[in-house]
């Protein structure tokens, strides 16, 4: 983490220990350049190992505390060997009570923005907010973004532990200097929130959303799923963003759609069929492609049971469709003859009564399959219409806190 020349966050833990070490104590950051007291002075630091490390008449204890790497130092003492070593030890409980009091802090702080994206600005004081947000820069606007590890039928101890090298990486790539907060939310899961102005609009945070996920997939070989919130006013609403947020991965993951970042503003027609009831869709679903269709090749009651054959052809019309119907394109990303595609399209349209190839029916056909994926994957036989009831409250809660 950055510090600025002559500033440290936590100044008045350094100011308490600079009392009781008394002159000659000071706090370089890691090039050497004094931070504390404010001087344009540069000390050469040591370069070999130890707690407490004498160079240039002066003693340095290192610390790396939170992201932080800083070095404290005192001039060494004049008398014997007992003045040095009582010099070392005050340095060393310098250093120790430093670290735990920074460490306390940033848990709190943590703990106070974990829930006030979790609970909103009920489950915090106002005391406690303006103490945590006095850092915080002033913006126009604000959202969230959710990064979690990919989901896997199988998570292991070892995956768990790598979210603290994505966090890491996060707070690099979002620095708490320009306004950012980075939020560990639970062991598979973190969270951004992002300040918007002139200089960080929408756009530069999907963008920047997009570059972490390719950063850590190529770098830390961790697969990720980010999705972004909706925009709010205030930071005290920043809860609604947090919540779009897993609203947006939850329907990017349903409805299997091909984005790198799930978008709460740009998820379309599938934000309008998430939280269907299972009836409804099922209905929509016997009327695009028939009883005979539905029962038989479908099966979404039973999609595993669902022959090689049957996955085959909706597998090619799929792709079909989401290569703007071109024949040569879907034969080539298929690895098949052209007139093995055709013979599946023709298939396909006499087994439905539908035309695969015109663009009315192709609408009608790709939103049956994101019903077809979304009731496979997500919502299970005999579901009560919960889901739909908390979208409904969910799109309420943002328009009431937008408004505001």
């Amino acid at each position: 983490m950055s510090i600025e020349p002559g500033k440290i966050d936590d100044i008045g833990f350094i100011e308490k220990i600079a009392e009781t070490m008394g002159r000659g104590f000071g706090v370089c950051d890691s090039s050497g350049r004094v931070l504390y007291p404010v001087s344009e002075e540069t000390y050469e630091l040591p370069d070999e190992d130890g707690d407490i490390v004498t160079s240039g008449g002066r003693m340095f204890c290192q610390i790396t505390c939170e992201g932080r790497e800083l070095w404290f130092f005192c001039d060494v003492p004049e008398g014997g060997q007992d003045a040095k070593d009582g010099a070392a030890k005050a340095l060393k409980i310098a250093s120790l009570f430093y670290t735990e009091n920074v460490t306390a802090s940033f848990s709190r702080r943590n703990e106070f923005f974990r829930q006030l994206l979790l609970g909103g600005k009920d489950s915090v004081t106002q005391g406690d907010f303006t103490v945590n947000t006095k850092k915080n820069v002033p913006a126009q606007e604000y959202t969230a973004l959710l990064v979690t590890l990919a989901r896997k039928k199988k998570q292991d101890d070892r995956e768990v532990d790598r979210m603290t090298e994505v966090t890491s990486l996060l707070e690099y790539a979002f620095p708490e200097s320009d306004g950012f907060v980075t939020v560990r939310i639970r062991s598979d899961a973190c969270a951004v929130i992002v300040p918007l102005s002139e200089d960080m609009q929408f756009e530069n945070a999907l963008e920047a959303a997009e570059s972490v996920i390719d950063t850590v997939r190529t770098e830390l070989a961790i697969d990720i799923n980010v999705s972004v919130g909706c925009r709010v006013k205030l930071l005290r609403n920043i809860d609604a963003a947090y919540k779009t947020a897993e609203r947006a991965l939850a329907i990017g993951e349903a409805f299997d759609i091909d984005s790198v970042v799930y978008s709460y503003d740009n998820l379309g027609v599938a934000r309008i069929l998430y939280g269907q009831k299972r009836d409804v869709c099922e209905s929509y679903l016997r009327e695009v492609f028939g009883n005979t269709f539905f029962e038989n090749c479908l099966r979404v009651q039973d999609s595993e049971n669902r022959s090689e054959s049957d996955d085959e052809l909706l597998l090619t019309i799929k792709m079909y469709l989401k290569l703007n119907q071109n024949v040569t394109e879907t034969a080539k990303a298929l690895f098949v003859h052209r007139n093995t595609l055709n013979y599946r399209i023709e298939k396909f349209n006499k087994l439905t009564g539908l035309d695969c190839t015109r663009f009315e029916d192709g609408v009608r056909i790709s939103i049956g399959f994101m019903l077809v994926n979304y009731l496979e994957t997500q919502l299970p036989p005999g579901d009560d219409g919960a889901a739909e009831k908390r979208t409904a409250q969910m799109s309420s809660k943002v328009k009431k806190t937008n408004k505001r």
